[in-house]
């Protein structure tokens, strides 16, 4: 399924989630993951809005749109960055080399974030 994000990112935030937390129930690895520790993502679309994303429990709740201070971990990109990074189309490695993507937080953090993609 491919994904656009023109006018309806918290629909496509959504999507995610399900696929997620999906992944969480059937893959032992993610779900440790996700039991972990509770996290906070902050979104933050440059040409379209700020999304926060909470993993609380071993689940993603739903996104939801706004910004907050103290997000365990912030995302910074373009509409059509995150856009191709959703659809395959850019891999986040390359996005981060090229300065595509900015991602602000613990490293331990930021690094589980591949384990729920």
């Amino acid at each position: 399924m491919e994904f656009e994000v023109v006018d309806k990112m918290l629909e496509v935030l959504r999507e995610m989630t399900v696929r997620v937390n999906q992944k969480i129930e059937t893959d032992e690895k993610v779900r440790e993951v996700a039991r972990a520790k509770d996290r906070t993502v902050l979104l933050k679309i440059i040409d379209t809005g700020s999304y926060i994303i909470e993993i609380k429990d071993g689940k993603v709740l739903e996104p939801r749109e706004g910004t907050m201070d103290n997000a365990t971990i912030v995302v910074k990109t373009d509409r059509s960055t995150f856009e191709k990074l959703l659809n395959k189309k850019l891999n986040p490695l390359m996005a981060y080399a090229m300065k595509k993507i900015k991602v602000i937080g613990p490293m331990d953090d930021i690094m589980i974030l591949k384990d729920f993609f």
